[in-house]
C-alpha cells in the first residue's frame, strides 16, 4: 500500500555506483508506477565539487522526474558543522513538506566509514527526529566480535525501528513469494517437513572474481555471502509461516529457524591466481565454500542442508532446490526456485512418454515471472519502497545479524589459524567439480 507521507530520501555518497546504477534509477521507476508519496524529494549528499545531475542521471529513466525532485549538498563527511549545516538545509524543506517529513538516512558509502557518519549522524541530533530511518549497505561486520560493536554503535544513536538493513536477496521476487508458493499451495504446504522432503540446497554462482575489490574480499572471504545472502534465504525456507498476513513478524520467524541452525561440516577452496590479485602469497581467504548443516527443529530434524557458494565458477545462478524423498528413482521431484539470473520457479517431474510402450522421462514444469508480468520491479525499488513505507519484512534485524555470525564463529576462527584442507580450483570450475576433488 502506498505510503503518502511526504519523504526525503537522503542519499550519502550519492555520486558513487551504487546511487547512480541502482538507487537513482529504483526512484524513478517507483515514480513512473505512481507509488511515490506525491511529496518527495532527493538529497543527494556528495564530498565531491562540481558533481552535477546530468552525469548523475545519465543511466536512468525518468530523468525529468528525478531532475526536478533532486538536489545535491556538498559536505565534509567527517566534519561535525557540517551535519549541521545539513540539519539548517533539511529543515527549509521540511517547511515545505510540512513537521511530519519523514527523513531516510541512505547510507551509500563504503563500509569504512559508515561507523563515523552513523555518529556524527547521531551527534548533529538528525537521528532523534521523529520519522527518521537509516538505511544500511552489507557487510554488516566481519566476524562476530565486530558485529556486536557495529549492532552496539548503531544502538547508541537509532533505534532498531529506525534502522533498515539491507540485503537485496530478500527483495527479489522469488525470495519475496517464498512465504506465498508455501502458504497458497496445499500440495507445498503440506509437504513442507523433514517427512517428505529428503535434502535442501541453496547455490550461489558467480563467473566473476573479485574484481579489484582485494582489501575488501580479503577481510571476509566466501563467507560474507554465506553468513548474509544464503543463511536469509534459508531461514525463508525453514522458518515458520506468519499468521495471516502479519508480514511485519517474518524477521522475528526467520531469526527462530537461525537459532536451530549449527555447521556439521564445511569445504573451502580458492581461485588459481587469486594470491596475485591480492597481492598476498600466503593467503587463505576462500573463494568458495560448501558448507552442511543440520536444524534442531522438530520439523526439520535429519534433513541434510548443504549451501555452497563461489567466485570464479562456471556458471552465474542463485537457486534454492528442494529435493523430495523417494522409493525409487523414477518418483524423485525436485523444487527449484531461481532467484537470478531469470526469477521463477521449477518443478521436476516424471511423466509417461507418448507411444505404445510404458516408457518415463522427467519433466519441467516452469513458471517464469518476466512470461506472466509485463514489469518486474529490481530488488533496489522494493528495498526502497518498503522502507518509505515503514515495512520490516525484507530487512535483516540486528538480531539476525548477529546470530549468522554466531553460526559461522567457530568455523571463521578455525580457517583463519591455517590454510588445511583449502583445495587450488581452475578458473571456470562448476561447484561439483570443486566438490569433488576436495573430497
Amino acid at each position: 500500500m502506498k505510503n503518502n507521507k511526504p519523504t526525503i530520501l537522503i542519499i550519502i555518497g550519492i555520486s558513487g555506483d551504487l546511487s547512480r546504477r541502482k538507487l537513482l534509477p529504483a526512484i524513478g521507476a517507483i515514480a513512473k508506477t505512481g507509488m511515490i508519496p506525491e511529496q518527495f524529494k532527493i538529497v543527494g549528499v556528495t564530498r565531491q565539487k562540481n558533481v552535477n545531475l546530468e552525469w548523475l542521471l545519465q543511466n536512468t529513466n525518468n530523468k525529468s522526474y528525478l531532475k526536478d525532485n533532486t538536489e545535491l549538498f556538498e559536505m565534509d563527511l567527517e566534519n561535525e558543522k557540517d551535519y549541521k549545516r545539513l540539519d539548517e538545509y533539511l529543515n527549509i524543506l521540511d517547511q515545505r513538506f510540512g513537521d511530519f517529513t519523514q527523513h531516510l538516512f541512505y547510507l551509500s558509502v563504503p563500509p569504512n566509514v559508515s561507523k563515523s557518519i552513523i555518529e556524527l549522524i547521531g551527534k548533529s541530533g538528525l537521528g532523534k527526529k521523529e520519522n527518521t530511518k537509516l538505511l544500511l549497505e552489507k557487510p554488516f561486520g566481519t566476524d562476530l566480535k565486530s558485529a556486536k560493536e557495529l549492532v552496539g554503535h548503531i544502538n547508541k544513536h537509532f533505534k532498531s525501528e529506525q534502522v533498515y538493513c539491507i540485503d537485496h536477496y530478500l527483495a527479489k521476487e522469488t525470495a519475496q513469494n517464498i512465504i506465498v508458493f508455501r502458504e497458497g499451495n496445499s500440495l507445498f504446504k503440506k509437504t513442507w517437513n523433514k517427512d517428505f522432503i529428503e535434502r535442501i540446497e541453496i547455490n550461489i554462482s558467480e563467473k566473476i572474481g573479485i574484481e579489484g575489490r582485494a582489501n575488501f574480499y580479503e577481510q571476509t572471504g566466501a563467507l560474507r555471502d554465506f553468513q548474509s545472502h544464503l543463511l536469509q534465504l534459508l531461514a525463508l525456507i525453514l522458518m515458520d509461516l506468519p499468521r495471516g498476513d502479519n508480514l511485519e513478524g517474518v524477521p522475528s520467524l526467520r531469526l527462530k529457524a537461525l537459532k536451530y541452525l549449527k555447521i556439521k561440516n564445511a569445504l573451502r577452496g580458492q581461485y588459481e591466481g587469486y594470491v596475485d590479485e591480492v597481492k598476498n602469497k600466503e593467503s587463505g581467504v576462500e573463494t568458495f565454500i560448501s558448507v552442511k548443516l543440520e536444524s534442531k527443529d522438530k520439523r526439520w530434524i535429519g534433513v541434510p542442508i548443504i549451501l555452497t557458494t563461489g567466485k570464479s565458477l562456471k556458471d552465474k545462478f542463485t537457486e534454492i532446490k528442494i529435493l523430495y524423498k523417494k522409493d525409487k528413482d523414477n518418483e524423485s521431484n525436485e523444487l527449484i526456485l531461481h532467484l537470478q539470473p531469470e526469477e521463477g520457479i521449477q518443478f521436476n517431474m516424471w511423466a509417461k512418454q507418448p507411444g505404445y510402450e510404458h516408457n518415463i522421462k522427467p519433466h519441467n514444469l516452469n513458471f517464469k515471472f518476466r512470461e506472466h508480468y509485463n514489469v518486474l520491479p529490481e530488488a533496489y525499488e522494493q528495498v526502497l519502497f518498503n522502507a518509505i513505507n515503514s515495512d520490516h519484512s525484507l530487512f535483516t534485524t540486528s538480531d539476525e545479524i548477529i546470530e549468522a555470525w554466531k553460526i559461522l564463529d567457530s568455523l571463521q576462527k578455525t580457517w583463519s589459524k591455517n590454510k588445511d584442507g583449502l583445495i587450488i580450483y581452475e578458473k571456470g570450475s562448476s561447484a561439483n567439480e570443486i566438490i569433488n576433488k576436495i573430497k
